[in-house]
């Protein structure tokens, strides 16, 4: 991730969680949710290792509150972006190759820290991890040919959700293929649909 990108992002971040701590004294008592939401998300994606290229994540994810502070899911999310790779006589990817589509299925567990109208949250999650294959333009002159790769895998995220909005952080853990690196890290800004508190609560609203 970029210096700069890092900066706006946890400045927006910081604004989105600053307003709503400014009238949190407004919501002291303890709200109930509806048992289940669907999130859509879109975000960057930092793939690591030598000759990554960033590039973008779309995904979707239903989730089920078991409690008000507990919810299980499935995250279905695609990736695309140049995995890191380094070829057995030290070539590289140079970043000017396509960027591979990635389509990942992993259940979710979350857990919030408060039930008010601002609420952290961690999360984990294990599954399927399935990377297409490209051709890469290698940094002296030749093609690489980055094969398809599907892996077992997890990820471990923080973030914050407020009202129907929400912004995390992801790294996922998939270790590598060869020589191909397919961790990768992610940001990610979503809204939740359905969900929300129960209609005897809204007023307090």
């Amino acid at each position: 991730m970029t210096t700069q990108i890092r900066k706006q992002f946890l400045f927006v971040l910081s604004l989105f969680i600053c307003s709503a701590l400014a009238a949190q004294d407004r919501f002291e008592v303890v709200h109930h949710y509806k048992p289940f939401e669907v999130e859509l998300n879109a975000g960057y994606a930092r793939p690591q290792g030598k000759g990554a290229k960033v590039g973008f994540l779309l995904g979707m994810e239903p989730r089920y509150n078991i409690v008000d502070q507990v919810a299980i899911g499935l995250r279905m999310e695609a990736t695309a972006m140049a995995r890191g790779y380094v070829g057995v006589n030290g070539t590289t990817p140079n970043g000017n190759g396509e960027a591979g589509l990635g389509l990942h299925f992993t259940p979710t567990v979350e857990y919030y820290f408060t039930n008010r109208l601002v609420r952290p949250f961690i999360g984990c999650g294990a599954g399927v991890y399935n990377f297409m294959s490209i051709e890469a333009n290698s940094d002296n002159g030749g093609t690489i040919q980055i094969p398809t790769s599907t892996r077992f895998g997890g990820f471990a995220r923080a973030g914050v959700e407020i009202w129907h909005l929400r912004a995390g952080f992801e790294y996922n853990f998939v270790g590598k293929t060869d020589n191909i690196n397919n961790n990768y890290f992610g940001i990610k800004l979503g809204i939740t649909l359905g969900g929300g508190l129960f209609d005897e609560y809204k007023g307090e609203y």
